[in-house]
């Protein structure tokens, strides 16, 4: 294969996420991927053959940008330095300035059918996995219950993609504008390291 049809493909599994996130993937037809990708349809099948594998292949590079974002931590340093780092990964999916990820991960998740069950139990054996880590390294407890502190997690992090109108309607700016994020997420690693109550 040449680097040029790499680089289409690149072109149309992005052009796909942004479609799908905005459409969702069965009002989403094939020529239209195409046509945002700038190729041809036939090209389109060509690389993925049917939109079932083109959407394989974007739930397959979203499973990917998780897994290296949170994969990838340094966990040498306190506790505070390793959970700023955790918190600056998930931040960097969910939060950046390109929305189409979340976007995407929202309107799959909410269609509920078998590949958004896979993405999400994907997503959770990526972050019990990160648990693991955290555990080996004696950064976190051992003695929470390994299902829900996973899920826990995981609903810290979509919380804002489901409620992200509500939040805009009564807060007046953008849920993910970045000092939204950024405040949003400095709660988030206080509340984990230390919970409400006082002790």
């Amino acid at each position: 294969m040449q680097p040029d049809d790499l680089t289409a493909r690149a072109r149309i599994r992005e052009a796909a996420l942004e479609l799908f996130a905005r459409n969702g993937v069965a009002a989403t037809s094939m020529r239209s991927i195409a046509a945002r990708a700038g190729v041809s349809p036939s090209l389109v099948v060509h690389h993925f053959g049917t939109k079932t594998g083109l959407r394989d292949a974007v739930d397959d590079a979203v499973r990917d940008g998780f897994a290296s974002a949170l994969g990838g931590i340094d966990l040498a340093g306190s506790v505070d330095d390793v959970s700023a780092r955790i918190n600056t990964s998930i931040s960097g999916i969910m939060g950046g300035d390109d929305p189409n990820v979340r976007d995407y991960i929202g309107r799959s998740l909410f269609e509920a059918d078998g590949a958004s069950h896979r993405l999400f139990d994907e997503i959770v054996q990526i972050i019990d996995a990160g648990f693991a880590e955290l555990e080996r390294a004696r950064l976190v407890r051992a003695d929470t219950d390994r299902t829900w502190r996973t899920y826990a997690v995981l609903f810290v992090i979509l919380g804002p993609v489901f409620l992200s109108r509500q939040i805009e309607a009564r807060m007046g700016t953008d849920a993910f504008a970045p000092e939204v994020v950024a405040a949003r997420s400095a709660c988030n690693v206080d509340l984990m390291r230390r919970g409400f109550f006082v002790t």
